[in-house]
């Protein structure tokens, strides 16, 4: 809460000061720092300057009503003189007027004949020279009779305009209207020249400097027959300029300025000059009382806040810990991956997580306030509810159990527990319990086998020394070949039961695959599918690699393609298994013909308990990757639906063995 309180305490202060700033810029059209800088007194160097020097400004002697000559006295008069006759007041220094044409007062500041002159600041002068705070912005405007439609600059159109040729105005002019074809310039010499123009009704309206057009129309006692448009053609800021080696006398002057715009003297001598139709200067007072009322209302504002933050701070807390509470408890369920609803007296539904939206496909406004047997998809768990055996759907396994509540409100809660895993977690262990025991018998099966083999193989032997006819010794060689091969399968299944997956050892890996072929020979053969074993491998090398999982994949991998093929129409069906070796690496493609895999199933196919098939545990492709990660190798599958898959398997070789036959 605390932190709360030091948050409003700042927040408030930042509105204090944004509304000083904005209050200060727009006042005084000046940047906060400057404000503080000008607002000191003079320094002690500054005063002895003042003391000491005497300071001579050039002015543009024909600027009516800036700066101009009087008819009458012969003296200086002007809006300029007025404001450096207020400065002398200010800084206690009698400023001299120097007056030259427009064109010879830089000329003529720069070349060190007056200390200041009033210049624009524009981007050639700044250059060269030091620029006060401005002490006017002179804007370029249109004005119109009173009675004209037009409200901006950007709305006149069809009209006539008079403008001084080579003024200010007169460049603006042809920037801002130059696309508008029905916009007309009529060039003139003087301003009076366009007010003649604008009387005989020759042209519609004038283009000029603001505060000339406002002093001739306050002159001419004419100002409520016309009007500006919104908006200013131009804008350039009138300033003091000082050689940039005048530092101390840049700073007196700033300081000055500033004092007198706080004084208002601005308004003061704008009024003497414009009367009512007083250009764009603003009114430090109103603004300075704008910006304190508005200070105060902020102030009380954050009192009230205050108080009521404090006052409901007890109700927020308790509220919070009750939505906190809330939350909680509905994280919980959410995150639970059983199936929860809680219903009423009446069983209507009013609690349910997401797990049992899920479940049922649902969404929340679906479920929650429905009655439960009207609910989507929820009556085969219904009827299945208490009841012992779990419930199929979707390749999911669920146990139901419906309980009350309590027996104060009626309520009713239905649970739906996901039991899927531990299902073919029980199913794997009885079936591994069932290969352990196959593995044992098979093995001992295989011995007994061998023990009539070996006298079949020994009476074979005797046989074949007392048959003398083509046709006798023909039948004992295909019975010693059909002993060899029943011995070999034997020793196939022997060595295929034997797990030793941490060992590596040399093996000769198109002899072992074919030898892991022999094992499904007729399942191949009954299903008429032809297999291939392409091996880029010299023929007397054996590679070192972990024997045990090379037989995983092999056996694995064959009856997935065996499964595929069955599945499949096609005329003509076919296993290619292409084996090579590089840079210590084994590398096998098993690839066929088959139905292939859908584009989704082909990312999850290495998920464990996925699977396509009825009676499928989804394990074999899953162990079988873990088992050749294990050994930092790797498996991937490409496939086009329809036209078969292709397996790529790459498994770490220690060494070569070169051998001879």
């Amino acid at each position: 809460m605390k932190k709360r309180y030091l948050l409003f305490m700042i927040a408030f202060l930042i509105c204090i000061c944004g509304i000083k700033y904005f209050d200060v810029v727009v006042r005084y059209d000046i940047d906060i720092i400057s404000f503080f800088k000008y607002s000191r007194t003079l320094t002690e160097t500054e005063k002895k300057f003042m003391e000491t020097e005497e300071i001579h400004y050039g002015i543009d002697v024909n600027d009516e009503p800036f700066a101009f000559v009087s008819y009458d006295t012969n003296q200086n008069m002007g809006i300029l003189v007025d404001y450096f006759n207020q400065l002398s007041v200010t800084l206690e220094n009698n400023l001299q007027p120097v007056t030259y044409n427009s064109y010879n007062l830089p000329l003529q500041l720069k070349a060190g004949n007056i200390d200041a002159a009033v210049l624009k600041k524009t981007q050639i002068y700044q250059d060269v020279f030091l620029f006060t705070q401005p002490l006017y912005t002179e804007r370029t405007k249109v004005i119109v009779s009173g009675d004209s439609t037009f409200e901006s600059i950007y709305d006149v159109e069809n009209i006539s305009i008079a403008v001084i040729s080579g003024s200010t105005g007169h460049h603006a002019a042809n920037n801002t209207y130059a696309s508008k074809e029905n916009v007309r310039m009529v060039l003139t010499d003087s301003l009076e020249e366009s007010f003649y123009l604008l009387g005989m009704g020759e042209v519609d309206a004038i283009i000029g400097d603001e505060a000339k057009i406002s002093y001739y129309l306050n002159s001419a006692i004419k100002v409520n027959r016309f009007k500006f448009l919104d908006g200013s053609l131009s804008e350039e800021d009138v300033c003091v300029a000082v050689n940039k080696n005048q530092e101390v006398l840049f700073n007196i002057l700033n300081k000055g300025i500033l004092e007198l715009k706080k004084n208002n003297q601005y308004n003061h001598i704008h009024s003497k000059w414009f009367g009512s139709l007083i250009p764009e200067v603003d009114d430090v007072t109103d603004y300075s009382f704008s910006a304190n009322g508005l200070i105060i209302v902020l102030t009380i504002a954050f009192g009230m806040l205050i108080w009521n933050q404090t006052v409901s701070n007890r109700v927020n807390i308790k509220t919070r810990e009750l939505q906190d509470s809330r939350e909680e408890l509905r994280n919980i369920m959410d995150n639970l991956t059983d199936g929860i609803i809680v219903t009423d007296s009446e069983d209507y539904v009013q609690v349910c997580n997401q797990s049992i939206l899920n479940i049922l496909s649902q969404d929340e406004e679906n479920v929650v306030g429905k009655k439960l047997d009207d609910v989507g998809g929820i009556q085969p768990f219904l009827e299945q509810a208490n009841h012992p055996a779990a419930l199929q759907m979707n390749q999911k396994y669920y146990l139901i159990y419906k309980r009350k509540l309590d027996n104060i409100s009626g309520k009713n809660l239905l649970f739906i527990e996901d039991y899927t895993n531990r299902y073919k977690y029980e199913s794997l262990t009885r079936q591994e319990a069932k290969m352990i025991a196959v593995g044992e018998l098979s093995a001992g099966l295989a011995h007994e086998i061998r023990n009539p083999l070996g006298l079949i193989k020994s009476y074979i032997y005797v046989l074949r020394k007392n048959i003398s006819d083509g046709i006798g010794h023909h039948a004992v060689q295909v019975i010693d070949d059909s002993v060899d091969r029943i011995n070999n399968l034997i020793e196939n299944l022997l060595g295929f039961s034997r797990l030793s997956r941490e060992k590596t050892s040399f093996v000769d890996v198109e002899e072992l695959i074919w030898s892991m072929i022999m094992l499904e020979h007729k399942n191949l053969e009954k299903n008429d599918i032809d297999i291939q074993v392409n091996s880029d491998i010299e023929y007397n090398k054996k590679l070192e690699v972990n024997e045990d999982i090379l037989k995983l994949i092999i056996v694995n991998l064959i009856n997935n393609s065996i499964d595929a093929l069955i599945n499949s129409d096609k005329k003509e069906k076919f296993i290619r298994i292409n084996v090579s070796s590089a840079d210590e690496k084994l590398h096998l493609d098993f690839e066929d013909n088959g139905t292939g895999i859908s584009p989704e199933n082909l990312e999850i196919i290495f998920n464990p308990f996925f699977t396509t098939k009825d009676t499928g545990t989804g394990l074999g492709l899953y162990i079988l990757n873990s088992e050749i990660r294990r050994i930092n190798g790797t498996i991937t599958a490409d496939s086009r639906e329809g036209e078969g898959a292709c397996f790529h398997i790459m498994l770490p070789v220690e060494k070569e063995e070169v051998y001879g036959h």
